[in-house]
Order: structure tokens, then sequence, then C-alpha cells
């Protein structure tokens, strides 16, 4: 029953209820429809066959079919090829325009990178200490660094407590 130029109705899908015929046997499962429908592979699940044959060779055009449709009195779904467009290639950076795209992204990295808390607690530190006068210059040379050595802590005397008489 499934043959080519068989007239077929598809029953799911997006082109469900439109007409076709079979173009083509694909396999066991497949055929190539054309017609009301998109030229496309269909399920022969998908299709029912309907009781008209019409001469067509396979794998035929499709205006030919267009043409043997219309003899019966059936519109075809015309389809507009894409037009070809080219693609256009990628053009590579230069070193110095690479540079500069490296630079752009620091600076914005450096601006809403989130700042650590002990950076944002010594920089508060600091600057109360400021205000309060309390910041002294420091101004040493390794050879003062070297001459002060912090005090080493002597350890306190033991204190003995007494024993006690039995």
């Amino acid at each position: 029953m499934i043959e080519v130029g068989r007239l077929v109705t598809k029953i799911a899908g997006r082109d469900a209820g439109c007409k076709a015929i079979i173009v083509e046997i694909l396999d066991d499962k497949y055929v190539l429809l054309d017609g009301e429908t998109r030229r496309r592979k269909c399920n022969i699940l998908h299709i029912e066959p309907l009781n008209q044959k019409i001469e067509i060779k396979k794998n035929a055009s499709h205006e030919e079919v267009a043409k043997v449709l219309k003899d019966i009195g059936i519109e075809t779904r015309q389809t507009k090829p894409k037009p070809k467009t080219q693609k256009s290639k990628a053009k590579r950076k230069t070193p110095d325009q690479l540079r500069v795209q490296k630079e752009e992204k620091r600076k914005l990295r450096d601006i809403f990178r989130p700042k650590k808390k002990e950076e944002k607690a010594e920089t508060k530190e600091a600057t109360l200490e400021e205000k309060a006068g309390l910041v002294e210059e420091k101004h040493e040379h390794k050879s003062e660094k070297e001459e002060i050595k912090p005090k080493e802590k002597k350890a306190a005397p033991k204190k003995e407590t007494p024993k006690k008489k039995e």
C-alpha cells in the first residue's frame, strides 16, 4: 500500500490534515513526501494512505509533483529557498590591539573587584589614627633596625609555697 506516487494524508505533526504524494521510500519506516506539506521525510505511522495513486517517477522534483497535483486540483506548498550569504571571516587582532584590550579588562576588574575585609579594616584604623594625630612618621634605616632589638622577657621568680606539717 505504501508505494511511490501514492496520495496520502498526514495525520500527525505540523502539517497534519494536508495531502501529499510519496516521492521516495527511504526505508521500512520512513518515506519522502511532497505536496501541500513541506518536502521532507516522514514516519509511515504519521500518514494515512488514500485510494488514489499518481504516476510519477521515483525522486521526482518539486516542480513535477506540483504540476501533477495541480491537474488533480490540489495546491502545493511553495517554499522560497533562503538566499545564500557568506559568513564574514573574523579578522585577527594585532598585538597592539590585544594589549589595549587586556589593559581595559584590568581597569574594569580593578574597579569592580570587591575589596577584602582585611584591607578595609587596615584603612579604617589608619585613618582614625591620623585623625587623632597619633601617627608618627617612620623613617628608619636598616642600621637602626639592627641596633634596636626587642627586649627579652625575663621569667618571674617562682614563689615557693610552704609545706604543711602533718
